[in-house]
Protein backbone atom coordinates (compact mmCIF):
# COMPACT_ATOMS: atom_id res chain seq x y z
CA UNK A 1 0.00 0.00 0.00
CA UNK A 2 1.00 3.54 -0.91
CA UNK A 3 -0.24 7.08 -0.12
CA UNK A 4 1.03 10.15 -0.43
CA UNK A 5 -0.04 13.11 1.72
CA UNK A 6 -1.99 14.85 -0.89
CA UNK A 7 -3.70 12.62 -2.17
CA UNK A 8 -7.37 13.08 -2.63
CA UNK A 9 -7.60 15.09 0.67
CA UNK A 10 -10.67 16.41 0.68
CA UNK A 11 -10.76 18.25 4.33
CA UNK A 12 -14.07 19.76 4.22
CA UNK A 13 -16.43 16.87 4.68
CA UNK A 14 -14.28 14.52 7.15
CA UNK A 15 -14.93 11.53 4.93
CA UNK A 16 -12.17 11.72 1.66
CA UNK A 17 -8.63 11.51 3.31
CA UNK A 18 -6.81 8.51 1.50
CA UNK A 19 -4.04 9.18 3.96
CA UNK A 20 -6.28 8.30 7.45
CA UNK A 21 -7.58 5.60 5.46
CA UNK A 22 -4.72 3.48 4.68
CA UNK A 23 -3.29 4.21 8.08
CA UNK A 24 -6.34 2.49 9.19
CA UNK A 25 -6.26 -0.29 6.99
CA UNK A 26 -2.75 -0.95 7.62
CA UNK A 27 -3.95 -1.02 11.50
CA UNK A 28 -6.87 -3.78 10.18
CA UNK A 29 -4.05 -5.53 8.50
CA UNK A 30 -1.51 -5.84 11.15
CA UNK A 31 -4.39 -6.81 13.83
CA UNK A 32 -5.74 -9.44 11.39
CA UNK A 33 -1.73 -10.80 11.57
CA UNK A 34 -1.49 -10.05 7.47
CA UNK A 35 1.45 -9.48 6.02
CA UNK A 36 1.74 -6.07 4.00
CA UNK A 37 3.73 -2.99 3.44
CA UNK A 38 2.36 0.78 3.67
CA UNK A 39 4.17 3.30 2.42
CA UNK A 40 3.88 7.30 3.04
CA UNK A 41 4.94 9.70 0.53
CA UNK A 42 5.72 13.02 1.44
CA UNK A 43 4.73 16.00 -1.13
CA UNK A 44 3.14 13.01 -3.20
CA UNK A 45 -0.38 13.35 -5.27
CA UNK A 46 -2.21 10.29 -6.11
CA UNK A 47 -0.37 8.25 -8.34
CA UNK A 48 3.07 10.27 -8.47
CA UNK A 49 4.91 9.51 -11.02
CA UNK A 50 8.28 9.76 -8.92
CA UNK A 51 7.04 7.72 -5.93
CA UNK A 52 5.81 4.80 -8.27
CA UNK A 53 9.54 4.79 -9.64
CA UNK A 54 10.80 4.57 -5.94
CA UNK A 55 8.20 2.56 -4.34
CA UNK A 56 7.54 -0.24 -7.36
CA UNK A 57 10.59 -2.11 -7.35
CA UNK A 58 10.48 -2.88 -4.05
CA UNK A 59 7.16 -3.44 -3.60
CA UNK A 60 7.48 -6.11 -6.34
CA UNK A 61 10.08 -7.69 -4.53
CA UNK A 62 8.21 -8.01 -1.59
CA UNK A 63 5.24 -9.61 -3.30
CA UNK A 64 7.33 -12.17 -4.93
CA UNK A 65 9.39 -12.81 -2.20
CA UNK A 66 10.04 -16.77 -1.94
CA UNK A 67 8.41 -17.79 -5.26
CA UNK A 68 10.16 -19.93 -6.40
CA UNK A 69 12.58 -19.10 -9.33
CA UNK A 70 12.65 -20.69 -12.66
CA UNK A 71 15.75 -20.79 -14.75
CA UNK A 72 15.64 -17.31 -16.42
CA UNK A 73 16.53 -14.27 -14.87
CA UNK A 74 14.74 -11.13 -15.23
CA UNK A 75 15.91 -7.49 -15.01
CA UNK A 76 13.06 -4.95 -14.44
CA UNK A 77 14.90 -1.45 -15.72
CA UNK A 78 12.61 1.60 -14.85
Amino acid sequence: MEVGDKDLLISNDGYHDWVIANENMAKVLAAKGYHYQFSFAKNAGHVDKDTKAQTLPEALEYVWQGYPLSGKKIVLRF
